[in-house]
């Protein structure tokens, strides 16, 4: 299982900085925040996310999917 949590601990400081203040006007309240941090990535969205960053130029996220 790969989270949105692990996804944004691989993130630069840059990118991390961006991504809070965007997350910080989504969400009113800490629950609604954890609920949607620990919500589950299928292998597909890791992959749509790693082709995205890789046309920016970025380095790809590494997780493995265990069956």
């Amino acid at each position: 299982m790969v989270t949105r949590l692990d996804l944004f601990k691989q993130l630069d400081v840059v990118l991390a900085s961006r991504l809070i203040c965007a997350l910080g006007k989504l969400f009113n309240n800490p629950e609604d925040l954890e609920k949607h941090l620990s919500g589950e990535l299928a292998e597909e969205e890791l992959q749509q996310i790693n082709d995205a960053a890789l046309k920016e130029g970025n380095q790809p996220l590494s997780f493995s999917f265990k069956q």
